[in-house]
């Protein structure tokens, strides 16, 4: 799938309103840092944090930071990036923090030298940004288990359904592309409304 359609389908109408909310206040800063968080920071978290770190290279939107965290650390489930390889995005893993983490990043986006190394972790850890930072929760138990996220200067709510009723079955794989395309459509739309607003 090229990066165009990737970034550039419109999202479901019923979401657009929470978009363009998230995109109003994240246009009104001057430099951009986004903590998306999930309960395990395993799946959905991270391929926001990519698919908005990709997407906002892509539309040439800068000075944005992206990270992601968990309300616990587990670890970054590997199916999510043989779906990002399966989307063209380069995928190595290494060993760090006593557990499999990954540099995933589109080619023709990102050098791998400008990547940030993807692990799992709770989402006040030290590679994260400790304040000023917007907070989007991206999933249903996180959102309620973290009323307040320490940290964010804004808490916003996302939410996605979780690709992990596919695990181990057949369907797998096309339920995690089908997640990807979702939010990965999502953050296109996002970092284009920010340029919009943005004027």
């Amino acid at each position: 799938m090229e990066l165009e359609q990737l970034f550039g389908d419109l999202p479901k109408a019923e979401r657009q309103e929470t978009l363009d909310g998230i995109a109003q206040h994240l246009s009104e800063e001057t430099s951009i840092a986004v903590n998306f968080i999930c309960t395990h920071n395993s799946r959905r978290s991270h391929l926001c944090e990519i698919m908005f770190r990709s997407a906002c290279s892509f539309y040439q939107l800068e000075n944005v930071a992206t990270y992601s965290g968990g309300t616990e650390g587990t670890a970054l489930y590997p199916v999510v990036a043989e779906s990002c390889a399966r989307h063209g995005f380069t995928t190595n893993e290494v060993q760090a923090y006593g557990q499999r983490a990954w540099k995933i990043f589109h080619p023709t986006l990102e050098e791998e030298k400008n990547t940030p190394l993807l692990f799992s972790k709770e989402y006040h850890h030290a590679n994260n940004a400790q304040e000023g930072y917007h907070a989007i929760m991206v999933c249903d138990s996180a959102n309620e288990a973290c009323p307040v996220v320490f940290g964010a200067k804004q808490r916003h709510s996302l939410l996605f359904v979780d690709p992990k009723h596919s695990d181990g079955s057949s369907e797998q794989a096309d339920v995690y592309d089908s997640t990807l395309r979702t939010i990965a459509c999502e953050m296109g739309y996002i970092a284009r409304k920010i340029l919009e607003l943005r004027g």
